[in-house]
This record gives C-alpha cells, structure tokens and sequence, in this order.
C-alpha cells in the first residue's frame, strides 16, 4: 500500500496509510454557531481540545475543525480572499482560489511555515494583536521571529505578529538497522550519506531546500545560505550526493525504504516518528552537525473579525499545562513559552534535542529571487543525474 502524498515543503495531498498519514478530518466538542478552529489534523492532542472545551464560559464556543493537509488550510483562505474566484491569480501550487464555496473565514488556520510569505504578501492573512497574547514576550526570539515579520513576509523583530507557532520538528534520517549492522557502523551525520556504500541506497524528499541545505550543512555552511553558487564545493558534493540517491520523491520515501528499496531516507519527523511505532527493524536519528526544523503555526484569516475566545485558546495553549500535553501527546514538539527546558518539550527520546544540537539546527528562512533561482539552477542540475521519482 503506497505511503501518503504529503510534504510539509509542497503540501500535496495526503491519504491514509501505514499510520504514517495525518488522517481524515474531523470536529470536536462545540460544534454549534460559534467561531471555527480549522488546524491540520493531528497536529493537536485531542486532551487539549476537549480541556479547553471543559473550561470554557457559558455562552462561548469554539469549534475545532481538523483538516488533512496543508494544501487544503491554504486554499481555504485563498477562497475567503476571492470566494467568487474573480480576478484569480495561480496560487502557490499553481491553482487560482474560488475552487469551492466557503461562507465565512475561521478565526484560526494552522499555516506552514514556508507559505507565510506568500500568504502575507497577497493579504490571506492579517496580524494578531500583540496586546492580547499573554504568553508572547515568553517565547524565546528565535521562535518570535517565525511569526513576526514585515510586510513583505520577510522575518523582522520588529514587524507585526502574522503567525504562533505551536509545533515544530526536525527533518530526519531515518534506516534500516540490518544492513549497517552487517556494515559495522550506524549513519549519525549527514556525511555518511556520502559514504560508498550507499551509492544507489538512499531515498531523498524531492526538495530542494532539504536537498541543498542538508549538503551545505554538511560542508560546514547553514541552510539559508544566500549565494550558494559562491561555494566552490557545493555542486560536486551534490552530483556526488546525486549517486547515492535511488529514489527522489514527497509521495513514496518512505515506501521506498519499507520494501527494502533502500536502506536509508531522508524526511521529516511528522511522517517518520509514526512509522516507527509498527516498525522495529527501522531507526531514526537527528544528524549531530544539526538539521533543518519545520514548524506548525496559527494564523488569522484576513476579513475575519478576532473574537476573545481566539485569544482566550491562543493563551490557553501556551500555558505550561498545554505544553506539557502538547509534549505528551503531539508528534512534534511542543514551543517553549516561558523559557521551558528543551528536554521537556516532548516526552520521546527520537525528538530529544541537547541545546547545543538545537543551536545547530535551522528554520528555513525566505530566499530573494536571486537566490531563489541559485538554488532551482543547482537543484535541475542535480536531478538531471537521477530519473526514479514519484
């Protein structure tokens, strides 16, 4: 049976399988006329939701929609823009808005992290008001600044808070432990990818910014380099990072890895960390050098008018109770309002990052077109070398 469609860099579509999809949609408890959560599913413990139902004052509600993929969240508040689809311009996958009728916004939509510069930029989206956060002047400001950005959506200290993260996770390796057992060693590092060994053994997301910025940081470099064409050993290591790759695809990494296609994969821990429930011969671990981070967050839609129960669960969620179920029960992790320790924002061992692993790993930051074109330039001439794909 194939393994989901979906990737947190291109959104496609996701459909259960092999516990490793985020599942269908659905609604929880205040399912009346009141205001509308629409956060992509599972990405929230259900405890969560029905506490904050449990406590809520009479004469409010809350309505927690679950969604399955983020492609679906994006073109929701495309259609809110446009809902006639009238002037329609391609959007981020290259369909227009206007697709279906929805009658008014939500007052929160989960947004991927890698979309919320397109999203501010064609006013999907609008800011939060940082008086009503109670919690926000916690948040360490390397997590602020996944959210506070200028106008252009670009990130700034000093810009508006468009967008509040509540998960995050890592981009991940994850292998078969049998073959490396008869090898006589364990991949910890994204050099090993490079080892001869693994010629025509790995399966990689079909993705650029995972695919140049694991090899950068390899190399010693960040993944938000701004010229890589500058770095002289960037595209040999990639045509040589070219060999080893049998399989590239967002769709089927992992399948690959279950029929023993491959040895080992690259991809991220929303999707991995399932899998290896059901899995025992698979292991996953977090590249030692660091790695790249993906990150969950609430946006508001624009047009739609923020209710104090929006404020009321935005503060609910970032009180240290929340976090502590978000550890418990999320795939991911759960952010670290008010300062928490680092080892008690999840409660599994395959997530635990030290402090000094976690300064060395990155959030994706935006690129300017002319960097932009850098790395689709080196991205086309690394996968000229390689025709698998799915």
């Amino acid at each position: 049976m194939p393994l989901p469609p979906y990737s947190r860099r291109h959104f496609l579509q996701t459909a259960t399988a092999l516990g490793v999809a985020t599942g269908l949609g659905g609604c929880w408890p205040g399912q009346g006329n009141g205001q509308e959560v629409q956060f992509l599913n599972r990405s929230l413990p259900p405890q969560l939701i029905s506490q904050f139902q449990r406590q809520l004052s009479q004469g409010k509600d809350l309505n927690f929609k679950a969604i399955a993929n983020l492609q679906s969240l994006f073109e929701n508040l495309q259609t809110w823009h446009n809902p006639q689809g009238k002037n329609s311009s391609p959007g981020l996958w290259g369909n227009g808005p206007g697709t279906k009728q929805l009658q008014s916004p939500a007052q929160l939509v989960t947004g991927g992290d890698v979309w919320l510069e397109k999203a501010i930029q064609t006013g999907l989206i609008q800011p939060f008001a940082s008086s009503q956060l109670s919690q926000w002047s916690t948040l360490p400001p390397r997590w602020q600044l996944l959210g506070q950005r200028n106008d252009q959506g670009i990130p700034d200290q000093a810009g508006k808070i468009w967008a509040i993260p509540y998960r995050w996770g890592p981009t991940m390796i994850i292998y078969r432990q049998q073959p490396f057992t008869d090898l006589g060693w364990q991949p910890t590092d994204w050099s090993d990818l490079w080892r001869p060994e693994l010629e025509q053994r790995i399966a990689l997301v079909d993705d650029p910014r995972e695919a140049i910025g694991l090899t950068l940081k390899k190399l010693g470099y960040s993944y938000n380099v701004t010229n890589p064409a500058a770095i002289s050993t960037l595209a040999p290591a990639l045509q040589e990072l070219a060999a080893q790759v049998k399989f590239y695809s967002n769709q089927y990494y992992l399948q690959a890895l279950l029929n023993k296609d491959v040895w080992l994969a690259v991809g991220w821990s929303s999707q991995i960390i399932p899998l290896l429930r059901n899995q025992s011969e698979l292991r996953a671990i977090i590249p030692t050098s660091g790695t790249s981070l993906w990150a969950d967050l609430w946006t508001m839609p624009a047009g739609s008018e923020a209710a104090d129960i929006t404020y009321d669960w935005l503060n609910f969620s970032a009180q240290q109770s929340s976090l502590t179920q978000m550890a418990t029960f999320s795939q991911g992790l759960a952010v670290p309002y008010q300062n928490l320790d680092i080892a008690s924002l999840t409660t599994n061992p395959l997530l635990a990052f030290s402090p000094e692993l976690l300064e060395r790993c990155e959030f994706l930051a935006p690129l300017d077109s002319a960097s932009a074109d850098q790395y689709k330039a080196l991205w086309q001439t690394m996968r000229s070398a390689q025709t698998i794909t799915g």
